[in-house]
């Protein structure tokens, strides 16, 4: 009876283990972000998430210019915000920090809604956008002081 007993915790504690790897995998805390480069979205929100792990806003990036106003926490980033040519017309999914201040733009920020987002991304696979700063159509900037993942001066 004290080995199957024995067995059952050591089996549990396996599976805690594993599970919170993975949890930690997917929250990007293991994850090398290139602040060296970070990506300037301007676009249209076509789809948000505000459930856990954390939120995410999908964008359809419309413009490839520079917004004239400043972009993003400038001790966050190794290099000025850039945009990139592959994301014009194209659709972005970007993960914001599992904080507060992210979950409740839920019933304020709408699919159509225009955003700019300052995104890092992830060296390591799966590539994951993930930002902590992003200005709403209306002037409001929402920006997490803290950090969740380090950020890295370029991917090697």
């Amino acid at each position: 009876m004290l080995i199957r007993t024995k067995r059952v915790i050591l089996t549990a504690a396996s599976a805690i283990l594993a599970l919170s790897g993975a949890a930690l995998a997917h929250h990007g805390v293991t994850g090398r972000y290139d602040a060296s480069n970070p990506i300037v979205l301007v676009g249209e929100v076509t789809a948000t998430t505000f459930s856990p792990p954390h939120p995410i806003i999908t964008v359809r990036v419309v413009s490839g210019d520079l917004p004239a106003y400043e972009l993003g926490r400038k001790d966050e980033y190794f290099g000025p915000p850039v945009v990139r040519k592959e994301d014009v017309g194209a659709e972005r999914v970007v993960e914001l920090s599992p904080v507060r201040m992210f979950y409740d733009l839920e019933g304020r920020l709408k699919v159509g809604d225009r955003v700019t987002i300052v995104a890092l991304r992830n060296c390591l696979p799966t590539h994951q956008l993930r930002s902590t700063w992003l200005r709403l159509s209306t002037g409001e900037v929402i920006s997490y002081e803290g950090d969740w993942a380090p950020g890295v001066n370029g991917c090697s």
